[in-house]
């Protein structure tokens, strides 16, 4: 995906030539010397020996042999025909699928990047520490591999990979399938802080010179008539849930995900490939924000939610306690505020264990969105603090996003006796208005253990709230 250039890690750059995932990382202000249990990789040698408190996770599936070095947390297999399980790093921050291609039993994990069409993985010729540190894939991997002489050149906002293009059979969620992909023999050293083999590209195709041409691995599925509908569903797990669920669902959307219907936004022509959607507004607990105007670039390759910076600081202003440093913010770790995002006329919650972020200190937390214009000034690059929220489709035929919220919110509010009335997000009402009593999230402090009823609808009296703030303090106590 194209956005502007930068020093930050993801998707990035409003250079016409920059292209794919967006590793962001941003910088905020040292509050404490302390650092945070979920401290996103920032070095090679930090995701190459994680630290001793680093989070554990049992595996689920049996794994094939791996020369990745990183630590990734694998999904429990999806739960229907045509799927494939998200793993992800630990920290909500890259999700991934793994591929096996030809006769090689290895398994490659490929970040999900719906911004981009390019797919591409490190090639067994590349020499380079970032290629040690990772699943490579060459001649001698696979009898049934044929590597061109066609070449081709991705550049990122913070990275680069080029290399020739490659053709063998794919296999994922089931199907096996003739793909060209790249096969990159120069990396950048930038993706020494990245988990991922290589960058799955699930975008809607562009017309940029920055791109691999060659089908994706959607049109590959329709021309083999291996899925009716050009498609693709995702849920997101998130780790704190403990419930490692991620999943990719190609052709059909997967209903246990989600409860009731979907909700489609149309898609806004443009010439990227992005799957870009009106927003309606946004606000925090019901109090709307009042923007018009505004679009969202919905993207499963970016951590955050970027946003131009009036638009942020506008946000922000709406959760009581949060500061701004620049391009980013704090907010308090106890924050219980629930800010949500409209699009076609339903409101969908962004809950706390999304958006608020790692500890920084002195009761602040980072904020998860960031002011930081991507693109153009009305519009916003909408990842995965949003995306952990809801199960996203992508419907390349109807030209539309849909989004649903997740079947886990809608058990775990049925099992509650504290569950308010009215049915759980998203609700029907016109976007944001303030006049609409706002609907609760639970919550936890970030580093704590949390339950799977964390992101159910609930109403909390004054006297809940002061025995969550104060169980919230002793788990914070213990973890210091």
């Amino acid at each position: 995906m194209h956005i502007p250039s930068t020093s930050a890690v993801a998707c990035l750059s409003l250079l016409p030539l920059v292209s794919a995932f967006y590793p962001y990382v941003p910088v905020y202000p040292i509050i404490h010397s302390r650092k945070d249990l979920y401290e996103p990789v920032r070095h090679a040698e930090d995701a190459l020996n994680p630290r001793d408190d680093s989070i554990s996770l049992g595996i689920s599936r049996t794994l094939t042999r791996r020369t990745n070095k990183y630590n990734i947390i694998n999904s429990q297999p999806p739960t229907q025909s045509n799927s494939v399980a998200v793993d992800q790093d630990g920290t909500d921050f890259s999700y991934m699928v793994t591929i096996t291609f030809g006769t090689s039993s290895e398994e490659y994990h490929m970040l999900l990047d719906s911004a981009a069409s390019n797919t591409w993985i490190m090639g067994g010729d590349c020499t380079l520490d970032v290629c040690n540190t990772h699943n490579t894939f060459g001649n001698g991997d696979s009898t049934s591999l044929t590597i061109s002489d066609k070449t081709f050149s991705i550049v990122y906002g913070t990275g680069q990979v080029s290399g020739n293009l490659a053709t063998d059979t794919a296999h994922i969620a089931g199907f096996s399938v003739p793909f060209t992909f790249g096969l990159a023999s120069n990396v950048s050293s930038d993706f020494l802080s990245y988990p991922m083999d290589g960058i799955l590209g699930l975008g809607r195709g562009d017309s940029t010179s920055n791109t691999i041409e060659a089908p994706s691995i959607l049109d590959v599925l329709i021309s083999e008539s291996l899925i009716k509908t050009k498609l693709f569903g995702v849920h997101l797990s998130r780790t704190s849930s403990g419930v490692n669920d991620g999943e990719l669902d190609f052709g059909t959307p997967n209903p246990q995900l989600y409860n009731g219907d979907l909700t489609y936004i149309p898609t806004i022509a443009n010439t990227n490939g992005f799957w870009e959607i009106a927003v309606d507004d946004a606000g925090v607990d019901g109090k709307a924000l009042g923007v018009k105007g505004r679009s969202a670039i919905i993207d499963t390759g970016t951590s955050f939610i970027l946003m131009p910076s009036d638009d942020a600081v506008a946000l922000h202003k709406l959760i009581s306690g949060s500061t701004q440093s620049g391009e980013t913010f704090t907010v308090p770790c106890s924050a219980t505020e629930i800010v949500q995002l409209s699009f076609g006329g339903v409101n969908f919650n962004i809950s706390t264990a999304d958006y608020v972020g790692r500890r920084l200190g002195g009761g602040a937390c980072a904020s998860n969105i960031i002011g930081r214009q991507t693109f153009g000034t009305t519009q916003w690059l909408v990842g995965d603090v949003y995306l952990k929220n809801v199960y996203t489709v992508f419907d390349f035929d109807g030209s539309r996003v849909g989004f649903g919220v997740k079947g886990e919110e809608k058990a775990a509010a049925s099992s509650s006796a504290t569950v308010s009335g009215s049915s759980p997000v998203p609700s029907k009402t016109s976007p944001l208005a303030g006049t609409t009593a706002p609907t609760a999230l639970s919550q936890q402090s970030p580093g704590a253990s949390a339950s799977p009823t964390h992101n159910m609808a609930v109403k909390w009296d004054e006297g809940s709230g002061a025995m969550l703030a104060l169980m919230a303090f002793i788990v914070l106590a213990v973890v210091l």
